[in-house]
């Protein structure tokens, strides 16, 4: 079952009332009389432990009402019927139906109305909107009083037949009326109609399957007067027609099960390995007869949750027995299992103790809460409880928070404190796996109450990465009578850093946004980058009745509205969500709308974003899309067939999430000179970078990278900063470069697993005439159990190409490792290299080379290699294999194919043993290190010499002077020059054809280098005082130059004279800008390099000084402040620091209340849409 992200109401938190403590303990037993049978079993994807999860389940719109829709733009789709849903498509996207039912009769009666079934028809849709299937269905034969008909997923192909083409979809009946109770399941092909299975009971599809591993089972449950039948049906064997029932389990009605809280029959799904554990009480949970549930009863003592595991083949694995005595003061305590998560059962999530780890949740019975508080442990077989997870959780509410890179996950949980009257509820944050305690978020915030609608998200304003966003109970108003409500951004430790006041404008009286991961995407609704929130708000009418409507909108800080949603009592909102809606990633805005005229539900679509591309451009090649922000950026894997071009400088990190390559990009982008900042790349995809494929006729140029992560897995294949693979042209004639000026400065690509048949710094495998020249990687590979590495590229085939590139790279590999290349093509594949540079240190058991650790036959030609080689363990065939250029030179005993012609060395090459360097084996050398010499021959045969290398020179005296040798020809650097690199070939300028320069050094270097390509500060906005206690440290870094001397190169200047800047400490192309105040003010800090530039906004106060002082500006706004709240007419925007600096607060308009804040000296900073600024400082005592 696939929860979607959807929007929905939340409850405030708040404390016990005294109501409930009249509750009778009778109130326990009435929870477990006539068990639902639909409560028997459980499988992997039916408890879902995410946050937007349980938002989702806590109240639906239905239940609210009189929303109907008003859009002025059509939906991109739609569809209609009296019923719909979701379903899971085979290849895991999203599918959705509708169902037309026909009914036969109804039962009217002052309590309720029953229609009951004849017939139904299902229509199904794809991710695409396309229609995929259409059938109808009839209730069995007999069934009179069918009230449900009821399709569910997922789709399958292969569970009830052998045919890989047909798709089913499993559709249960329900016959309930006077004491019935009975269930039919069925398999329809979604096309035809046929039924493929039929079995009296309930079933749900337990689904383990990972990669080409498959394993997927029907589970069917049924009842009868003493006892649960669960059968466990298998897809037809091999050879066989027809699904089987593979086993059965059966299970007693009586109180071993009826009190359990969760499934007795769960299904797991351990990392691709399935488990069926079986949950029931060591003995009857009591023997008292509680009747209709109404009478009180006694729990027995001395009594365990038991819970026995299977194996796929049925045979018992492992047990647990957990103690449910209940402590003193409690009156009841019972168990479940498989009610917390995805990791109810785990093997080494929890502990690497190499034992299966259970959840398990044992609930307490409050009287006078009328309701559990559940204590959440793991446990194992072995050892019994091996952690406490959390304790007093409230009635099941918990959640999993948004992933945030490189951080643990998160879970929160609701307690209550205390079961008397008084008693209060607060939020406990919770990492898992380590089950660290982390934080509290109590009831209220500064006197505002919070809710259980928030998440976590990712942020650069503080070194955690992360805040939680909490929606607050109570709203403000500003002068103009505007509604501002509002949103917490609160630190990781619990502390305010800001608050979000949305202006919802003055009819407004109620507000619940939705908060989670997809819906806080400032790029969702459209590609600025401000940020938008969806909300429900009540509003009054503009009819001048006052009477409330439910509006659903999506609008901005200062109260703009995107899109909007109102209407009457006839057409009333039921759900909207963002679902993934095509094969690219493509989201929509699914609004979902309740026709009660027609008895029906409208299912509309709408494409996301509503806006894009505000700079322009149409994607054309003479028109392209202009990228001016990150979220223009994301279009491309949506259209990636179109034309872009960047207009401006892109910092990823404003996206808050792991970048997701583009899909076989055929398109162009062209950078520019522009800079992508920060770009973070994480996928289970085969192919990762900004592309996965950069495919035929796909170009990309002219861009330049800084501090890009590639953080690699386990299923990636093909790794590069730019792209995983490219592949230009099939039949040869592509002419221009696809690859083309690319410059990539503080990489960082790293992963342990053993994944890769290809990574480099820019391209992880280059193919089909693949053209890469001009480009650059300076930073670190670490992939020290991958093989075929490279700083460039990681393996290129097919007559691809690398010409005047450059890297400076500190690389690990396992094994064919390369400066440049890791292997270059295989037989005949015909690669040419020519014009390459490479500094840094390459380290690999072996087959290591400072410009290619692996080359089959190919041209390699004009290679300066500065490497430091480093080879640690040999090889049974090429032993250590370490050459200044080339690691392993493949044996041609044709002769003739390929050469290495005109390389020079002035590296290093060491070889370890056991961790101690030794002197160079038979397979190490300057120049080529395994070559065809050292192949081994027969008795009597003369060996082979390595014939294909010429005019190669190395720096390092071994004794060497045939330049046509394995070694090369000894000459010293200061013996070189531009004469000697003349003579051989070297072209000196500053294009392509002529790539080399003189750059202070005898021993050229390419035209591009050193050369500054891309400035960055750290931060663009800081608040300082007039004291040297209230400097900030700014770091300005230079990309492209190497040893620059930034202190006297940079230019540094401000607007105002109101900053004083000096010089921090230097660290390579980094130095500190140190910014202090001068006099309060405002100011901004130019800083300088050549063409590039960098701005800084600094606001400026003395510190401990109390009172309202305006600044002193002619042109500035005037900020006041009195009745509660702080002004500045004009003003679009306010800010409010504390005195360290902090953002505790900014709003949108003229006004700020100031009634959330504590007693302390703030900030205040304003400013209007023509640029004007103020500041100035005020104490709330």
């Amino acid at each position: 079952m696939r929860i979607l992200s959807t929007l929905c109401l939340t409850l405030l938190l708040g404390a016990s009332g005294t109501a409930a403590m009249a509750s009778s303990k009778a109130s326990f037993a009435k929870k477990f009389k006539n068990v639902d049978i639909h409560r028997l079993v459980s499988v992997p994807g039916l408890v879902d432990c995410s946050n937007s999860a349980y938002q989702m389940r806590q109240a639906g719109f239905a239940t609210v009402s009189n929303t109907p829709m008003r859009s002025s733009d059509t939906p991109a789709n739609a569809a209609s019927g009296q019923t719909y849903g979701w379903v899971t498509a085979p290849d895991a996207s999203n599918w959705y139906f509708t169902q037309d039912i026909t009914s036969r009769d109804s039962v009217f009666s002052e309590f309720y109305t029953a229609h009951f079934h004849e017939s139904s028809k299902i229509t199904l849709f794809d991710n695409n909107h396309k229609q995929v299937g259409s059938f109808s269905v009839k209730v069995p034969e007999g069934w009179k009083h069918v009230a449900d008909i009821t399709p569910y997923g997922p789709i399958t192909k292969r569970l009830f037949d052998r045919d890989e083409n047909s798709n089913e979809i499993l559709v249960e009946f329900h016959d309930a009326f006077n004491g019935s109770n009975k269930y039919l399941t069925r398999a329809y092909d979604i096309n035809t109609g046929e039924i493929k299975f039929e079995m009296e009971g309930t079933g749900l599809v337990f689904d383990a399957s990972k990669g080409w591993n498959s394993y997927q089972r029907l589970i069917m449950t049924h009842e009868s007067d003493e006892k649960y039948s669960i059968d466990v049906i298998a897809p037809p064997a091999y050879g066989q027609t027809d699904w089987t029932v593979e086993h059965t389990f059966n299970f007693d009605i009586d109180n071993k099960i009826t009190y359990l809280q969760g499934s007795c029959f769960n299904c797991m799904n351990v990392d691709g390995t399935p488990y069926y554990v079986l949950a029931e009480y060591d003995k009857p949970f009591t023997n008292t007869d509680a009747g209709d549930g109404s009478k009180d009863i006694k729990q027995e003592p001395d009594n365990f949750l038991v819970l026995r595991t299977f194996d796929k083949n049925f045979d018992k694995v492992d047990s647990i027995r957990v103690s449910i005595n209940a402590p003193e003061g409690t009156p009841y305590r019972s168990a479940a299992f498989g009610l917390f998560g995805n990791n109810d059962l785990s093997k080494g999530y929890f502990s690497n103790n190499g034992k299966l780890n259970y959840v398990v949740g044992l609930h307490d019975y409050a009287p006078a809460l009328d309701g559990d508080l559940i204590s959440y442990a793991v446990y194992d077989s072995e050892n019994g409880k091996l952690k406490d997870i959390c304790d007093k959780v409230t009635s099941n509410k918990r959640g999993l928070l948004n992933t945030i890179h490189g951080k643990s996950e998160q879970m929160w949980f609701l307690q209550t404190i205390g079961t008397s009257e008084g008693s209060g509820q607060q939020i406990q944050l919770v990492d898992v796996p380590s089950c660290e305690k982390v934080g509290v978020l109590p009831q209220s915030i500064d006197g505002n109450a919070i809710s259980s609608n928030f998440d976590r998200y990712p942020t650069t304003a503080n070194a955690q990465g992360y805040q939680y966003v909490i929606a607050l109970s109570k709203a403000q108003s500003n002068e103009a009578g505007e509604v501002l409500a509002p949103i917490a951004w609160v630190n990781p430790d619990c502390t305010i850093d800001h608050v979000d006041r949305l202006n919802l404008g003055t009819k407004a009286e109620n507000f619940t946004p939705l908060i989670n991961s997809t819906s806080l995407n400032p790029y969702l609704f459209n590609t600025n980058d401000d940020m938008e929130y969806v909300y429900i708000a009540k509003k009054r009418r503009e009819d001048g009745s006052n009477k409330l409507d439910n509006v659903l909108e999506v609008s901005t800080l200062d109260g703009t509205v995107i899109k909007s949603w109102r209407g009457d009592d006839n057409y009333v909102f039921s759900q909207a969500s963002f679902p993934v809606m095509n094969d690219l990633g493509k989201r929509q805005m699914f609004v979902v709308f309740e026709d009660r005229a027609n008895n029906k539900y409208d299912m509309n679509f709408y494409d996301l974003p509503f806006t894009k591309f505000e700079q322009g451009g149409t994607g054309t090649v003479e028109d392209p899309y202009l990228i001016a922000t990150t979220g223009d950026f994301q279009q491309l894997a949506l259209e990636p067939t179109k034309n872009y071009k960047m207009v401006a400088d892109i910092d990823m990190s404003k996206a808050a999430q792991w970048w997701t390559p583009v899909k076989n990009f055929t398109g162009s982008l062209d950078g520019d000179g522009h800079t992508i900042y920060n770009l973070g790349v994480k996928t289970t995809e085969d192919h990762t970078g900004l592309f996965g494929t950069l495919d035929l006729s796909g170009i990309a140029k002219n861009l330049i990278f800084v501090n890009p992560t590639v953080e690699v897995t386990n299923t990636n294949q093909f790794a590069g900063v730019l792209a995983g693979e490219t592949n230009y042209t099939y039949d040869g004639k592509g002419k221009a470069t696809n690859v083309d000026s690319i410059f990539v400065y503080g990489a960082k690509i790293a992963g342990d697993d053993q994944s890769f048949i290809a990574a480099g710094g820019l391209v992880g495998s280059a193919n089909l005439k693949t053209k890469i020249n001009n480009c650059s990687f300076q930073g670190e590979i670490t992939l020290p159990n991958s093989e075929n590495v490279g700083g460039i590229v990681g393996q290129t085939r097919s007559g691809s190409s690398v010409n005047a590139c450059y890297a400076n790279v500190n690389a690990t590999a396992k094994t064919v490792l390369g400066g440049i290349v890791g292997i270059a093509g295989t037989p005949h594949d015909y690669c040419k290299f020519t014009n390459c540079e490479v500094r840094g240190q390459l380290t690999a058991e072996n087959a290591v080379g400072g410009f290619v650790g692996d080359n089959y036959f190919n041209e390699i030609s004009n290679v300066v290699s500065h490497a430091d080689i480093v080879a640690t363990k040999k090889s049974g065939w090429n032993g250590y294999a370490a050459g200044g250029i080339i690691g392993v030179m493949e044996s041609d005993w044709n002769g003739g194919a390929g050469f290495a012609k005109n390389c020079v060395f002035d590296g290093s090459v060491k070889v370890l043993q056991d961790g101690e360097e030794i002197n160079a084996p038979a397979t190490v050398h300057q120049i080529a290190g395994k070559t065809i010499a050292d192949d081994e021959v027969s008795d009597g045969e003369t060996p082979k010499k390595e014939t294909r290398l010429s005019g190669n020179y190395t720096t390092n005296n071994v004794g060497s002077t045939d330049a046509t040798s394995v070694d090369g020809a000894y000459k010293a650097a200061k013996e070189m020059g531009k004469d000697f690199f003349t003579g051989l070939q070297y072209a000196y300028g500053n294009t392509l054809a002529e790539p080399w320069k003189e750059d202070g050094s005898k021993i050229p270097t390419l035209y591009f280098n050193n050369i500054a390509k891309a400035l960055a500060v750290s931060s663009d906005d800081v608040t300082v005082g007039t004291t040297d206690e209230g400097t900030a440290v700014v770091k300005v870094s230079v990309y492209g130059m190497e040893n620059a001397d930034l202190e006297s190169d940079l230019d540094v200047s401000t607007s105002k004279d109101n900053a004083i800047v000096t010089f921090g400490e230097a660290h390579g192309n980094t130095i500190d800008l140190v910014i202090k105040g001068k006099k309060q003010g405002i100011d901004v800090v130019t800083v300088k390099f050549g063409e590039f530039s960098a701005t800084i906004n600094v606001t400026i106060f003395k510190n401990f000084v109390s009172g309202i002082e305006n600044v002193e500006d002619a042109e500035a706004l005037v900020i006041k402040a009195a009745d509660g709240q702080i002004s500045a007419e004009g003003a679009n925007a306010i800010w409010v620091y504390s005195v360290n600096g902090k953002l505790v607060g900014k709003t949108s308009g003229a006004a700020f209340s100031t009634s959330g804040l504590t007693s302390g000296l703030y900030i205040v900073k304003a400013t209007d849409k023509a640029g004007h600024k103020a500041t100035a400082k005020f104490v709330i005592k």
